[in-house]
């Protein structure tokens, strides 16, 4: 009486199978940006220089609840009187507030104004 088993690994590797591989490239991403950052990390202590400068880190100074200059972003992504959303190159930056207004910006910098309440890190 012998019965055959019949193998479910197809049927696994279908549903399942894309989750665990995604595991595996999300850890090799992540493994990639700590190399680059410990060679940031060493070139800026070498050079004796802020690892911010080299790794074009956003640079957010806060002058009171009235005013913020924010360097090293890369673009605008929502701007109006109670929300700016800034992207960055390694994160966006989300400022809430009342009366919001951009003063100037450049290709580097920016300067904000108005009341604000929040600022937040995604």
């Amino acid at each position: 009486m012998s019965r055959r088993l019949k193998s479910s690994h197809k049927k696994y590797k279908k549903t399942q199978g894309k989750k665990i591989y995604k595991q595996f490239e999300d850890r090799e991403k992540q493994e990639k940006e700590r190399e680059k950052r410990s060679l940031t990390e060493s070139i800026s202590s070498s050079l004796d220089l802020p690892a911010d400068i080299i790794a074009s880190a956003p640079i957010l100074t806060a002058t009171g609840k009235t005013h913020i200059t924010l360097e090293n972003y890369k673009s605008i992504l929502e701007y109006n009187g109670n929300l700016i959303r800034v992207q960055t190159k390694s994160c966006r930056i989300s400022i809430e507030g009342k009366r919001l207004n951009i003063d100037y910006f450049t290709n580097e910098e920016m300067r904000i104004s108005g009341l604000i309440e929040l600022i937040r890190y995604n």
